[in-house]
């Protein structure tokens, strides 16, 4: 699962120069949350793009925008299946770029938040998919985030994760010519460079709560490596 994440241009502006020759469009976005706009990387037909999309899908054919159902994960395991995600996962998928997400961990009575980076500073890239809605007055683009069965080295903190690529496995995601096969294999449960998880401020916790505090730690991180065993 990835319900919040964060948006900072260092060191975003290096991934969106990697991927589309561009730096990163605007300033930080901080304990971003579902239904709020980000920039994403989309790709259709060939073409790569830069939009300013809505986190929480809206499949071309709904009547409205809604939040009645959880649009803002898309199961891995479901893609070809689900009449909301099967044609975006055919041919509109997209790369998010982010300097972390955050998971929660109970704790007893409290749910601390921690946050997940790459352990070394330079940013996730996220597979997501993304659809047009053109039922209102204007287009609405929006975008969803693929997940994953967690790695093993993941599992204490939660048994969902976003599915993780690296560049040249973000690349295919974004392929028009990348078949349904070889997209699935990029679902698998994979850690594509070590992490780094730290516990974090619990004001986190409300989606509204954007400090620069978003980004310091409360403890000591733990280091994740990427070779450990499935």
């Amino acid at each position: 699962m990835c319900g919040r994440f964060n948006m900072t241009a260092d060191p975003l502006t290096r991934l969106f120069m990697a991927m589309v020759g561009q730096p990163f469009p605007d300033g930080d976005r901080l304990n971003v949350a579902p239904t709020e706009f980000v920039p994403v990387i989309a790709a259709e037909d060939g073409e790569r793009w830069v939009a300013e999309m809505r986190w929480w899908l809206v499949p071309h054919w709904a009547k409205e925008p809604s939040s009645r159902y959880a649009m803002f994960n898309a199961r891995a395991e479901g893609l070809t299946k689900s009449r909301a995600f099967r044609m975006p996962f055919a041919r509109q998928r997209a790369i998010v770029p982010v300097s972390g997400f955050y998971e929660w961990l109970r704790e007893g009575e409290r749910k601390i938040p921690h946050y997940v980076v790459a352990d070394g500073g330079d940013g996730l890239l996220l597979a997501g998919l993304w659809d047009r809605w053109q039922g209102g007055k204007e287009p609405l683009e929006s975008f969803t985030l693929v997940t994953t069965e967690a790695h093993s080295a993941l599992h204490w903190l939660h048994h969902r994760q976003p599915v993780m690529l690296d560049s040249e496995g973000a690349k295919r995601w974004l392929a028009e010519d990348a078949k349904t096969a070889e997209l699935q294999e990029l679902c698998a449960p994979a850690l594509p460079m070590p992490l780094a998880v730290a516990p974090m401020d619990t004001r986190l916790n409300n989606a509204r709560f954007k400090d620069p505090a978003c980004l310091e730690p409360t403890g000591p991180p733990r280091h994740i490596d990427r070779d450990v065993e499935h």
